[in-house]
Formats: C-alpha cells, structure tokens, sequence
C-alpha cells in the first residue's frame, strides 16, 4: 500500500474541515487509518517526566486498549523515552526509533501491542513538544514492511506543519474568544480580578482587575515562572487538584483570605468546561475569582433598592445572583424555577433600573 498526494492533499483538506467544522477530527482519523494495514489511529499527549499519556481522540482502538494503554502501558512503552530525540514534524516508523529486535522482547510489545490490538509497530510525528510534553499524531499498524512503513512516514510529515498551524489557530482562538473577552470585562465593571489558569496552575491571563489586586498584595500571587499560589493552603491544594487532568469539580470552591493589607478577599474557583480539543492542547482551565469584600455588600443594601427602584424580593435575589457572577440559566437552576421566568425577571429588573445589560446591572448595584 503506497500512499498518494491524493491521501495528502484529501487529510490535509481534512485537517482544515475539522478546525472550522466542515467535517470532525473523528472523520479525519478514521480516515488516517485506512492509509496503514490494519491502521489504529490517535491524536494522543503525553508527559515525559511522567510517562502518564492522555488519548482524547481515536479510531480503531476499543476504549480498554486505550484505558490499559493510558493506565499502564504507556509507562512501559519503549518509545516514549526517546521521543525527545525525535525531531518534530518529522514522520517516522517505530523501527526507527527502538530496533524492532527490542521491540519484540518488550512487556509493551507482548502484552499490549501484539496481544490486545493486533499490531506491530506505529507511524507517527511530534506535532508539538513543550518542555516535558508532546503531542503526538501516530498509527498502529500490523505492517511489517519497513519501506511500505517509512512511505507512510513520508505522509505524517507532510501532515504535521498543517496540523501544527491548526493546533495554533485553536489555541488563539480560545484565547481571544468573544464570550471570554465580555466575562472579562463584566468582572472588570465590578472591581473584580478574574485569573484563568491551565495545566500545572500555569496563569494564562487576566482582567485588568486582576492585576491591580496581585499589584496591591491580594492573597493571590503569579511567581516569575507563570504559576498562581494561593495563600489559602486549601484552596491552593484545590488549585493544584483543578488543575491536573484528572481533576473533577461538582461546585465551586470558595474560602474568604485576608490579604496582606488586611483587607478580606473572597476566593472562588471553577473549572471550565472547554471543547474537547481545547481540553487535549491546553489541559483543564480553571477560572480564578478574586473579590474584594466591600464594606456594604450588596444584601445589606436589600431595603434601599427596593426603597429607591421598587425592586421586589425575588427580584433583588435574581439581581443579586446575577451580581455574582451566575448566568439566567444558573439562577433558574439554584432556585428551581424555569430559565424562561428568570428572564422575564431581568426584563422587569432591567427596566425599574433603567439599564439594558449585564455590565449596567452589576455596575449599578454595586456602586
């Protein structure tokens, strides 16, 4: 089995269709693998310091391969330490990596490759390598056909730089998305520092609340390598859960901190929910909330905004809510109501107050 440009040209259309939604990485998998006898394909991550590997993506493993592999296998795979040796973007079959003659004598080979997937050796390229990490491209395959082999290698080169600028492209677009931009700037409206933080507590950025308060000794603090530590001990070991691949959230985590200037500070921190191909390149990303306690918080100011703008009591507890960071659809579900009677809610709400917006709510009520 030769490959052609047309298997080329049709992945690399493909690579593309999948970034702007013309058809799914799924799709682009699937067909990587028809191009290798027997072919297993997977955008897979992994941590050389470690040996821990993350398979989000996949076509042809049954998922307890990949759960034996992540689990297991992948601490005993004998290519994985010299992955560092291996230029990126450069296709290569495993042979060229670790000779097949110790290839076959290894646990991985035996008890993985060979027993569970039918196998014997991959394709594959580094498509990104960030200090102890890679991203990997790669295809098991039952050929054992060395030229058949570097030929299909040929083709995982001339896939990796289209799959490098795809991979940036995503990344950017996560960075500057609109809906983050205006969860910016609402924080910014109230004062409030907003800190998103990625993979081994790395802070990727910030409102530019937030870096007033780390300006002015907040119990939140980025060292010179990028990382956030929180003076809480709690919920600085939260963090570092949050932060991990596998760590899991069910409710956010608050804890108030007083701060160096003894001024009180609540803490709050939530996992994101990001697309699944976001979550592979970046890891999880949790969201940081640092919030000055104000000396007359918003409850305490109950019977003045019903006094001044008629607002009843559910409508100070939707607008108080909504202050505080939850969506309509959030509130609907913490006081069990439908989402379609919060909105009627805020429309009146809205209206009695005279602004038309989250900012102009949230600006106005914690003046």
């Amino acid at each position: 089995m030769i490959q052609s440009n047309d298997d080329s040209s049709l992945l690399t259309d493909m690579i593309y269709g999948s970034l702007f939604g013309e058809c799914s990485w799924q799709d682009f998998l699937d067909r990587l693998a028809q191009t290798s006898p027997g072919g297993k394909a997977a955008l897979h991550y992994h941590d050389l310091t470690a040996s821990v590997a993350h398979v989000p993506f996949m076509s042809g493993f049954s998922q307890s391969e990949v759960d034996q592999f992540m689990s297991h296998f992948a601490s005993v795979n004998p290519w994985l330490p010299r992955l560092d040796l291996v230029p990126v973007g450069q296709g290569l079959c495993g042979d060229e990596i670790v000779p097949r003659e110790e290839l076959i004598r290894s646990e991985f080979y035996n008890d993985w490759l060979k027993r569970q997937t039918g196998c014997e050796t991959s394709i594959g390229v580094s498509i990104i390598r960030e200090e102890n990490r890679t991203f990997i491209l790669s295809t098991a395959t039952s050929s054992t056909d060395p030229d058949l082999n570097r030929e299909a290698a040929k083709l995982y080169t001339q896939l990796a730089p289209h799959l490098k600028r795809t991979f940036d492209f995503i990344r950017k677009r996560d960075l500057f998305a609109p809906h983050e931009q205006a969860t910016q700037a609402l924080f910014d409206s109230i004062g409030v520092g907003l800190i998103y933080v990625s993979e081994q507590r790395k802070a990727r950025r910030w409102n530019k609340s937030a870096e007033a308060l780390l300006a002015a000794d907040v119990p939140a603090q980025i060292a010179a390598d990028g990382t956030l530590a929180l003076q809480c001990e709690k919920s600085d070991a939260v963090l570092e859960f949050l932060t991990s691949r596998n760590g899991v959230q069910t409710q956010p985590h608050t804890a108030i901190v007083k701060g160096v200037n003894q001024d009180n500070y609540r803490i709050t921190l939530v996992r994101l929910h990001s697309d699944a191909f976001t979550e592979f390149l970046e890891g999880p990303t949790v969201a940081v909330i640092v919030e000055p306690i104000v000396a007359t918080p918003l409850n305490e100011r109950r019977n003045l905004l019903m006094q001044l703008y008629k607002l009843t009591a559910t409508e100070i507890w939707i607008a108080s809510s909504i202050a505080s960071g939850q969506s309509p659809r959030e509130v609907a579900i913490t006081d069990d109501i439908s989402y379609e009677t919060v909105r009627t809610h805020l429309r009146n709400i809205y209206s009695k107050l005279g602004v038309n917006s989250r900012v102009g709510l949230v600006s106005l009520l914690m003046r």
